[in-house]
């Protein structure tokens, strides 16, 4: 599973996007996970991503999509909110 560092707003749908190659450089931890996803996706298939997000962490699977006429190459995939972890009290 990748963990990303970055905090990642997702659609309404809980759908996550993230551009590969975006327009403007990126620094920081932004930069970092673009290379630890990068890297993550060298060879084809889906990957498990951990993030945080404005509302708590979620969690989900990204697929690679490559770049038709104008797109760009971006990471999708559907994401869901962490179950809470239980408490053991009795």
């Amino acid at each position: 599973m990748i963990e990303l560092q970055a905090t990642y707003t997702v659609s309404p749908n809980k759908r996550l996007s993230i551009l590969a190659a975006p327009a403007e450089p990126l620094s920081g931890v932004w930069a970092d996970d673009l290379a630890a996803l990068n890297d993550a996706f060298a060879t084809p298939g889906s990957r498990e991503v951990r993030f945080r997000s404005p509302f708590g962490w979620m969690q989900g699977v990204l697929h690679e999509k490559n770049a038709l006429r104008d797109r760009r190459r971006t990471f999708e995939g559907h994401v869901w909110f962490q179950p809470a972890a239980s408490s053991t009290t009795p």
